[in-house]
């Protein structure tokens, strides 16, 4: 089973002083652990969790966070192709109510193309969105 990782759990269970840090930890934990269960973001949320920890927490924090991403055995990076940025995009003219950042549009898309209906994540834009369940 793969679940999405959204930028709020990255960056929670990356700084120790968000206020999200130890449910973030434990439910990530628990979930490899009892489950199996992997994950799956994309570079756009890569780029934007780099982005808040250069600018909250530090430059080496960011640069951290990027290497052992990328030594997960966890968690997979997608790379968004054009098909993904343009269903996206029609996401993000249609909400037009809503608050929803490009990069959470990208999000949503590559659920829908991966076929994955659980997110972890900390904010609601996934529910409004619908079809999918945030988590924890």
């Amino acid at each position: 089973m793969k679940i999405f990782i959204d930028t709020g759990a990255f960056i929670a269970l990356t700084d120790a002083d968000d206020e999200y840090h130890s449910n973030a930890k434990h439910f990530f934990k628990e979930e490899i652990k009892t489950t199996g269960s992997k994950f799956l973001t994309t570079n756009l949320v890569v780029c934007e969790t780099i982005n808040y920890l250069r600018a909250k927490a530090s430059h080496n924090t960011a640069v951290s966070f990027r290497e052992n991403l990328y030594k997960s055995s966890v968690i997979e990076v997608v790379h968004v192709n054009p098909a993904i940025e343009d269903e996206a995009f029609r996401i993000f003219k249609h909400y037009n109510d809503k608050d929803f950042s490009f990069t959470d549009c990208v999000s949503f898309a590559t659920m829908k193309a991966k076929k994955l209906k659980e997110a972890f994540a900390f904010d609601r834009h996934f529910e409004q969105y619908g079809n999918f369940k945030k988590l924890p």
